[in-house]
């Protein structure tokens, strides 16, 4: 976690932080003419940045078509079939073929390069692979146009520069801008999150709710109270309990234990005791740590933590 002498609460770098996000640039796309593709690989989240021209896409269960250009990016939760297609029209027949890179880590559709787009994964450990799934939407789509995407356009021009260069220090400086990509998409995203869109990532972007989480996130182990919670956020307590439901999915308090477990299952992972990580997260009592893991991890601490010394965790 970050040195909360340093710097002031920020939930949304503290989650990243905790999930330990690594951003590898898979590749490139480069298409021109007519063409159509099917993504079907659910194994991961991925991002595409478009870095000329447009296509079309779709997603299941958005039916929808909607077009993406120069500038824009896409974050896919890794849950549903992306589509991408030259013409609005094709997206219906689009095709899932095996795709091979050139050997300048391209991949080519149709003919020409009137489209271009990176690629790239979000790669997290298993063991918080859920977290990360329940807080982004199936679909993220950030405009280019908008003034939160204004760093992001700065970025992707600097990885086309450092991908056709053969500077020294090339693979670093593309892996640092690739994880800020993501970072930046996920900023521009939270000023504009749809309050109906999945997940409860778009919390983090509710400048009330986001006073509320950085407290949380600041001191977890501290006993918080709905009231008190509230208060600092300038609202009711009904009101509170009402906003953050809708946007999180949960009310506070309950958002509150899951954090804490989830902050209690790393301390476990790294060989702590189970009174080690209770009182970690503000636990005194041990059975009552244990229940409350259970409760969210649907596994009692003591065999987490063995099964974590194996290499078993889920």
């Amino acid at each position: 976690m970050r040195d909360s002498s340093i710097l002031s609460p920020d939930p949304l770098s503290d989650l990243l932080d905790f999930l330990q996000v690594n951003c590898d640039l898979s590749g490139r796309i480069i298409a021109g003419g007519s063409w159509a593709r099917r993504f079907a690989n659910l194994d991961s989240v991925k991002f595409c940045a478009v870095t000329k021209g447009n296509c079309w896409y779709t997603v299941a269960g958005k039916p929808e078509p909607r077009e993406v250009k120069a500038g824009d990016v896409l974050i896919t939760n890794g849950t549903r079939t992306l589509v991408l297609a030259s013409e609005r029209s094709l997206l219906a027949g689009a095709i899932t073929q095996p795709l091979a890179q050139d050997d300048d880590d391209n991949y080519r559709f149709g003919e020409g390069d009137d489209f271009r787009m990176l690629g790239g994964i979000v790669r997290i450990d298993a063991d918080r692979h859920a977290l990360l799934l329940q807080g982004l939407p199936s679909l993220i789509h950030v405009h280019g146009t908008t003034e939160e995407a204004e760093p992001i356009s700065w970025l992707l021009k600097q990885l086309v520069i450092e991908m056709e260069s053969a500077r020294p220090g090339r693979s670093v400086a593309i892996a640092g801008l690739t994880q800020l990509l993501f970072t930046q998409t996920l900023r521009a995203y939270l000023a504009h999150a749809p309050a109906g869109d999945e997940g409860w990532l778009k919390g983090f972007g509710d400048a009330r709710l986001a006073i509320v989480l950085g407290s949380i996130h600041g001191d977890p182990a501290r006993d918080w109270g709905l009231e008190e919670l509230a208060r600092k956020a300038g609202m009711s307590r009904t009101s509170l309990a009402v906003r953050f439901r809708e946007m999180m999915g949960v009310p506070p308090l309950t958002y509150l234990t899951q954090w804490r477990m989830y902050i209690a299952r790393r301390e476990l992972l790294a060989g702590a005791s189970i009174s080690e990580a209770a009182a970690a997260v503000g636990y005194y009592s041990e059975s009552a740590f244990s229940k409350a893991f259970k409760r969210v991890m649907a596994v009692a601490p003591g065999q987490y933590r063995r099964t974590a010394r194996t290499g078993e965790t889920r």
